[in-house]
């Protein structure tokens, strides 16, 4: 079955997160993507822990990509890369911004070698202005974005920070990266020009958040329908297993709904609990009368059924491994094993796409460093094995098998 994307060829210059998960995405949509690695390789490929000695971490993003591996500071090097670039249609980078221009790589030269070219560039603070050239790993933009002092105000943690360990910034913009792409490939297509578009860590993580606008009014209402998800309260069960429950008791409504599944309406008289002031100040009160009503049920659909309300959802707290496990995992397909080389195997999430009349997903396939040379130089430009086997002895191409396949 046929791909969406299954016409289109990318160049992967990326490394780390946030561009390699906009190829991986391509990639999963049908693109034949080209990880182009410089000698010392993704840093990824270094993380712990590894399976049969590849990162875990590079091949949840790297999954179902070609890697090649080449020495672009050398002239010979960035020649190399502009004929593949000729038959290209993307290419793909996460440089700080001028360092293409540097190595010889900007718009005009490959617009020169293929006037239908399309140049995505990823970078923390986007292009052209006075903190273009400043580094940007995902916890710097969570600090600088307001993401890292929102959750500690609203964990209490004010005086004492800390960092989420999910790398929302590089993730995220890799996603507005690929919705990039794809309206580039329908302009280009549209008028048959090349196309250039940047997409910058530091708005990305400011359009994500949906609490933006209310920290930008100057006012944090203690009261009333507030937005965020902190605010949903998480209690034990009676086996020990927590369960979040998306509700928050200080809301009139919310307060009434607990109180009538409870069948103690008595709380609604208590003085603490008296209205939305009383019950927002004497919040962990509340909750220790919800929580001692919540440890009496020993799973959350029991929990569910006894609130009563569709629109409330309790919701087990899992590990991603413990989600694997289940039923919907399962059924929906939502996990791959992706073979390392000689049978073993990463699991990784699969993309959420799933199209009528079309085939997408991760390939299951992950590759070392300049694995693929030969073939990719033979598919794309002709090149036969003394034309590639001369590269590599001039240290053009490198490549480096895993231990096991050295043997």
């Amino acid at each position: 079955m046929d791909r969406p994307l299954s016409d289109l060829v990318v160049l992967d210059l990326t490394r780390a997160l946030a561009g390699p998960i906009a190829g991986r995405l391509l990639s999963d949509l049908g693109a034949e993507v080209i990880k182009v690695e410089p000698p010392e390789g993704d840093l990824t490929r270094s993380i712990v822990p590894r399976v049969d000695g590849m990162s875990a971490y590079f091949v949840q993003y790297n999954a179902g990509k070609r890697c090649v591996s080449m020495d672009l500071a050398r002239p010979e090097g960035r020649e190399l890369l502009l004929r593949l670039v000729e038959r290209a249609d993307i290419v793909l980078e996460n440089y700080r911004p001028r360092v293409m221009d540097r190595l010889g790589l900007d718009f005009e030269t490959l617009v020169a070698r293929n006037p239908r070219i399309i140049l995505a560039s990823v970078s923390g603070w986007g292009h052209g202005n006075s903190r273009s050239g400043d580094g940007a790993f995902a916890s710097a933009i969570h600090a600088e974005a307001g993401v890292t002092a929102m959750v500690a105000k609203r964990r209490l943690e004010d005086h004492e920070p800390r960092n989420d360990p999910i790398s929302h910034a590089d993730v995220y913009t890799g996603l507005h990266a690929l919705g990039a792409l794809l309206a580039a490939v329908h302009l280009r297509d549209r008028t048959g020009e090349a196309q250039a578009v940047e997409v910058s860590m530091a708005e990305s993580m400011l359009v994500v958040n949906d609490l933006a606008s209310c920290e930008l009014t100057g006012e944090e209402p203690a009261h009333g329908f507030r937005p965020g998800q902190n605010w949903s309260p998480i209690f034990a069960l009676s086996n020990g297993r927590h369960v979040n429950v998306t509700l928050d008791a200080t809301t009139n409504a919310g307060f009434r709904t607990w109180w009538l599944a409870m069948g103690r309406p008595g709380l609604a008289d208590d003085p603490r609990f008296a209205d939305i002031v009383d019950r927002v100040r004497n919040r962990a009160a509340l909750e220790g009368e919800l929580a001692a009503w919540v440890a009496t049920f020993d799973d959350a659909a029991s929990l569910q059924g006894a609130l009563g309300l569709s629109t409330v959802l309790v919701s087990d707290v899992r590990t991603t491994a413990e989600l694997s496990r289940t039923d919907w995992a399962g059924e929906r397909g939502a996990f791959v094993d992706v073979d390392t080389g000689r049978g073993e195997a990463v699991t990784v999430p699969q993309s959420p796409w799933r199209f009528r009349g079309a085939a997408s997903g991760v390939k299951p396939v992950a590759g070392f460093r300049g694995q693929h040379n030969r073939e990719v130089l033979r598919d794309m430009l002709g090149a036969d094995d003394h034309e590639v086997d001369a590269l590599i002895e001039e240290g053009i191409l490198s490549d480096r098998p895993p231990t096991w396949r050295q043997e």
